[in-house]
């Protein structure tokens, strides 16, 4: 289950930070991943797949990354995936 909107931005912020070996102070909630910190589409494949294990997700999401790839955007779009896969 999909924690609360606040903690599961802040959990998405450690888990790049983890993947990316940065200080987490430097991976804010806005901060566009890819463009700062040249993250790739494998690393963030991987912090979607433990996201996915952590919250016992039955379905990443299928559509393509957001347009700026934040800890905030990974977020909408995890929820949004949860919501789905809640009515089904």
């Amino acid at each position: 289950m999909i924690p609360e909107y606040d903690t599961l931005v802040e959990e998405l912020r450690s888990m790049y930070a983890t993947v990316l070996e940065l200080p987490l102070e430097v991976v804010t909630p806005e901060v566009d991943l890819e463009a700062e910190f040249g993250m790739d589409s494998l690393q963030h494949r991987l912090v979607l797949h433990r996201a996915a294990e952590r919250w016992e997700l039955t379905a990443l999401p299928e559509c393509s990354a957001p347009a700026a790839l934040t800890p905030r955007s990974v977020a909408d779009m995890l929820r949004h995936a949860d919501s789905v896969s809640e009515k089904a």
